[in-house]
């Protein structure tokens, strides 16, 4: 560690990544913004709808073939001061919160990434506009803040996936317009195919919606020659 990094751990003050108030070290969340913290519950295997079935049941759609992901992982549902975290990173800008969240996520992440024998891991990428609009990328953000933990133990590429076409915002849109809205809008990176040909992919994004993000940037892993795509978010949003 550099003198510089020395001198910026001495500087750093946790604080709770929903509201700001100091915390101690390791505790991404205040007692009561962490209060409001809802475990995801049953949900489909397969893409992680929540679900008022056991855990092994699979959703409507999965059953039909129309998921192009081996599983989906979210441990928390998306909603109170979980959400304000999430959307402060994303819409506030500001990377500094995915190193708050790292040890409520990390755990997590390190078990599906075990389980799963998964030999690289990819965060979803955003179009160079939208990047350089909010001038980082959370999932990105998430999974550094996670690799830098040192629990998980798989290599990362966050260049392998491009987002090739610049969508119109998902916020509003229904499912069925959202998967419209995405259709071969991401691909890998003819440089990085030999990185993903042949291999178990982790893909990982800050929430699910509808699903329809995860599942086009699954979709262009598999066209690259994955050899299977696992999911995995902070956070899923459902009924």
């Amino acid at each position: 560690m550099t003198a510089l990094a020395r001198a910026l751990e001495l500087l750093y003050v946790p604080r709770c990544a929903a509201c700001d108030v100091r915390v101690p070290a390791g505790q991404p969340l205040c007692p009561p913004c962490a209060s409001s913290l809802v475990e995801l519950g049953p949900a489909c295997p397969r893409c992680a709808e929540p679900l008022a079935a056991p855990p092994a049941v699979t959703c409507a759609r999965c059953a039909r073939g129309d998921w192009p992901l081996e599983s989906t992982a979210a441990p928390w549902r998306f909603g109170g001061d979980l959400a304000r975290a999430l959307r402060r990173l994303k819409f506030e800008r500001r990377p500094d919160l995915a190193r708050e969240l790292a040890p409520l996520v990390t755990p997590f992440l390190a078990a599906v990434a075990r389980a799963g024998e998964v030999g690289l891991v990819v965060p979803v990428p955003l179009h160079w506009r939208r990047l350089a609009e909010r001038g980082f990328n959370p999932a990105q953000a998430l999974v550094a803040s996670a690799s830098k933990r040192g629990e998980l133990a798989v290599p990362v590429d966050a260049a392998a996936l491009r987002r090739v076409r610049a969508t119109a915002p998902q916020t509003g849109l229904s499912a069925a317009e959202r998967e419209r809205n995405l259709r071969k809008a991401f691909r890998v990176a003819p440089r990085h195919v030999r990185r993903v040909a042949g291999r178990r992919v982790l893909l990982v994004d800050d929430v699910i919606t509808t699903g329809a993000t995860l599942a086009a940037a699954a979709r262009a892993l598999r066209d690259a020659g994955a050899l299977a795509v696992l999911g995995f978010a902070v956070a899923r949003a459902g009924d």
